[in-house]
């Protein structure tokens, strides 16, 4: 132990040392993202107190409605820290860059272990575990409950996701063990992805809009049943939701057997996944390290970027963004996601209880919105990292004969094509599921495929204005100051462009009921500052991002 407590002494003044050298601009990012931060934590914990307030007004079930809830909200926690373990301890365990020393230091493997797989089980459920928080308390504000409650969570909690931590990091280990291969990395990057786009769908075609419409059980006998039926009894987020019904009753025996179970079974799990460990690490550690055999044949053929953009830097770029992207399995693998939750966010608009063909055209447009915040999201993911993933082989491309316009131009071609899939997708399915007139599908697809471009341009633009070439993980681009500052931006272009088109939209609803006439004037002034809205998320990211990367030095 007295090895672990050296390691662990080595994290405290790493993170005393980061703190101390932070600079003044640091300083400044880190306080608007906590602020950021806590005005999210604050939102939810709104949502979440409107939502547990109106299910508790509903007479003689308001309990049982907040209580099925909760532990529905627990067992997709459970789910979710499992899965996000799988991520965070394949890294973590077998690909963190300190390992090679680590493995050299003068302490044990075991104690290496312990010390990884507590840093895997902290970041794979730290997340989630501050997302329980606004719940936990807007439970304990609806039910009236004290600060005892809020402790006896606080208690709860921890062994709770320990336990969901080590289920995934066993698995890993196991996996790891049985085929020693960095091949098995990229069947693990498949499989979380297809698990996270499972436990995300099942969630949804669950239809928890049921737990306020008991119609749609048919019979309140069987509606009853539902609310009173465990919900997956034999897995630990039942046990915690045992535990917080005892602490809201005051039942303090039937809380303490509880967590006595939760800190028991955490213990013991974690106590067999040291001892798997034992047996099992080194042959996983080592076997990762091995590099994957490829068997290419190379043929002179014409490839399919030269067709498109004849010969030329151009191809050759597009050729080069074309293999990188598919030769790491983390995005071909995300793709899968996305693809399954486009297919739920077209189920949950399939499924939205619209009865008025105005009202589905209003929704219509507004999906404008919703998906626009999904582009900027994937473009967060791909696009404004896209210069940043160059890396240390930024170098080859200034020292090619090429320009850096070039490259950012060849960049956003690159990127706009899926982008674009997506928001077709997204606006054409979702105007045909609705049923939306002519005027609004043909003005909501239009204003998508145009945000999806103004996406991509200011992707690169930024992403160019706040290069990260030196960064082991793409998480950190993300997290950036630049990303958050891309993300802002596009936030604010995607609410001018709803509040712009809204003037037309406005004068067609009008026609439509007979309270008024189009006015061209109106459509014309929107026209141009829509035009102005794009010329500006256009240009001047990419201007300033062009400036600052021409002038960029290793």
């Amino acid at each position: 132990m007295r090895g672990l407590g050296l390691l662990l002494r080595r994290r405290a003044l790493s993170a005393w040392n980061t703190l101390a050298h932070f600079s003044p601009g640091e300083w400044a990012r880190n306080l608007a993202f906590g602020l950021a931060g806590l005005g999210l934590l604050g939102g939810m914990h709104y949502g979440f107190y409107r939502l547990l307030a109106y299910l508790s007004t509903v007479e003689l079930i308001g309990t049982l409605l907040t209580w099925k809830l909760t532990a529905m909200m627990l067992l997709m926690t459970l789910a979710m820290t499992t899965i996000s373990s799988l991520l965070t301890s394949l890294t973590t365990l077998f690909y963190s860059y300190d390992l090679k020393f680590l493995v050299k230091a003068p302490v044990s493997l075991r104690v290496v272990f312990l010390d990884k797989s507590l840093e895997s089980a902290f970041f794979a459920s730290w997340m989630i575990g501050v997302v329980l928080i606004p719940y936990a308390a807007a439970l304990a504000r609806v039910l009236h409950l004290g600060a005892g409650f809020l402790a006896a969570f606080a208690v709860l909690v921890p062994p709770f996701l320990l336990l969901a931590a080590s289920v995934g990091i066993g698995f890993t280990l196991l996996l790891l063990y049985f085929f020693p291969s960095s091949r098995t990395r990229d069947v693990i990057w498949v499989l979380s992805s297809l698990s996270l786009t499972v436990v995300y769908g099942l969630v949804r075609f669950a239809r928890p809009e049921r737990l306020i419409r008991p119609d749609a059980l048919g019979v309140v006998a069987e509606y009853l049943r539902f609310l009173q039926a465990p919900t997956a009894p034999a897995l630990p987020s039942w046990w915690l939701t045992r535990g917080l019904r005892a602490a809201a009753a005051g039942h303090w025996a039937a809380w303490g057997r509880e967590a006595l179970l939760l800190w028991g079974a955490a213990a013991a799990t974690y106590a067999a996944l040291v001892a798997l460990a034992g047996r099992t690490y080194f042959a996983g550690y080592s076997g990762a390290q091995e590099g994957g055999l490829r068997r290419r044949r190379h043929a002179f053929r014409t490839l399919p970027e030269e067709l498109a953009a004849g010969r030329g830097a151009s191809s050759a770029l597009l050729w080069k963004e074309r293999l990188s992207f598919f030769r790491d399995v983390r995005h071909w693998s995300q793709i899968l996601l996305i693809a399954g939750l486009v297919f739920v966010y077209l189920f949950s608009v399939r499924r939205l209880p619209l009865n008025s063909p105005d009202l589905r055209s209003l929704i219509s447009f507004l999906n404008v919105g919703a998906a626009g915040f999904v582009l900027s999201a994937l473009g967060l993911r791909f696009t404004f990292p896209a210069v940043s993933l160059e890396g240390r082989a930024w170098w080859v491309l200034k020292s090619a004969p090429m320009t850096t316009a070039q490259v950012m131009r060849q960049k956003f071609l690159f990127s706009a094509v899926p982008t674009l899939a997506v928001a077709v997708t997204l606006g054409a399915a979702t105007n045909a599921l609705l049923g939306a007139d002519a005027f609004t599908a043909r003005l909501s697809l239009a204003a998508l495929v145009v945000v999806a471009l103004g996406v991509c341009a200011m992707g690169i633009g930024f992403g160019a204005m706040f290069p990260r070439f030196t960064v082991e993980n793409i998480h950190q681009i993300e997290s950036s100051l630049g990303g958050f500052v891309y993300m802002a931006a596009c936030l604010f272009y995607v609410g001018a462009t709803i509040g712009i088109l809204s003037w037309p939209m406005q004068m067609h609803f009008q026609q439509r009921f007979g309270a008024g006439v189009w006015d061209w004037r109106v459509a014309a002034w929107a026209g141009a500052a829509w035009l102005v809205l794009n010329a500006a998320a256009f240009a001047a990211p990419w201007t300033l991002g062009l400036r600052a990367l021409e002038k960029h030095e290793e």
